[in-house]
């Protein structure tokens, strides 16, 4: 479930105090314990989100890796992007746009690589929702997880999507991860064609890394996701197609694919679009026939990637400068 869907359901959390309480006997103790973590993870999740970017930062990426990253001169891909997101560069604003970037993209690479567009909105009105086909897929273009999949309007009355886009609008993404860049995107709404594979299934994402230093050639690894909405799973493959280690091994579904037949043609449009930078993540959908763009990423999984290795944190973090 996208996180600002869980957000947006969460209810308030208070224990109650006082004479009027009944007797508790030992069955209500899991009860209460539940209760009482609930309302510490809160209070923790209040305190962090209080903190300074630079501290913020500092304190998830120690959580998650068991030690503080090096801001001030960072080595590894993680420290990198956690350098990113307190130092983003102006352009990263506009091209992680979902919306904004499209015309960007068009420009470079063509508009016949842009999924077909029902409706951009900062408000989803009911001349809007009526007009929409049986089918489509919702978006908020300034942050990650705001994703809704309709196969079928009809189990998705207008005030229920309503509800969902205000919470998604109203939601500032930079303060999730302190990802400085999206701060400066006016929410929107984006709503595009819903594609299909020929099974009739979400495609997969494929998600170009593509890497740049001064008097070298680029280096891309690329990212395939499966089933993103349901059982997610995620391999990699250097350029040449050999399946590699990257992520821990819970992550990978650990089958290699078969080379898509558009791989060259879509790597050839990622290096293209991540032109003037150092690193930047392309993700394209190919799909019957076609190569459609997702999006651009500065700061993929806010600089807490969980490599399976630390040396490929290293090796990845020597292949773009700062």
């Amino acid at each position: 479930m996208p996180r600002a869907i869980r957000n947006a359901m969460q209810g308030s959390l208070s224990i109650g105090t006082g004479s009027g309480m009944k007797a508790r006997g030992p069955s209500d103790k899991p009860h209460l314990g539940r209760r009482f973590g609930n309302a510490m993870g809160s209070l923790r999740h209040r305190i962090m989100q209080s903190l300074p970017d630079r501290l913020h930062i500092a304190l998830r990426y120690r959580r998650v890796f068991g030690r503080f990253p090096n801001l001030r001169h960072p080595q590894t891909f993680n420290e990198k992007i956690c350098y990113r997101k307190l130092h983003p560069e102006p352009s990263y604003s506009i091209l992680s746009d979902k919306v904004a970037a499209r015309d960007h993209v068009a420009g470079v690479i063509g508009s016949e690589h842009l999924v077909p567009c029902h409706a951009v909105c900062s408000e989803l009105t009911p001349d809007i929702y009526h007009g929409l086909p049986d089918s489509f897929v919702m978006k908020a273009n300034h942050g990650f997880g705001y994703n809704l999949l309709v196969r079928n309007k009809q189990d998705y009355p207008y005030p229920m999507l309503y509800n969902l886009s205000q919470a998604w609008l109203r939601e500032d993404f930079s303060k999730i991860s302190r990802e400085a860049h999206y701060h400066d995107i006016k929410p929107r709404l984006i709503i595009e064609q819903l594609l299909l594979d020929e099974s009739g299934n979400v495609p997969k994402d494929f998600k170009f890394h593509c890497f740049r230093r001064t008097g070298e050639s680029p280096v891309v690894f690329v990212e395939v996701t499966h089933d993103r909405f349901s059982d997610y799973r995620v391999d990699f493959y250097d350029q040449d197609w050999n399946m590699i280690e990257v992520r821990e091994d819970r992550f990978s579904s650990g089958k290699p694919m078969a080379r898509p037949a558009l791989l060259d043609e879509a790597q050839a449009l990622a290096l293209k679009l991540s032109e003037g930078f150092s690193y930047v993540r392309v993700d394209f959908y190919l799909v019957n026939g076609q190569i459609y763009f997702g999006e651009l990423t500065f700061t993929p999984t806010a600089g807490l990637m969980k490599f399976k290795h630390h040396q490929t944190d290293v090796e990845w973090g020597r292949l773009f400068e700062l």
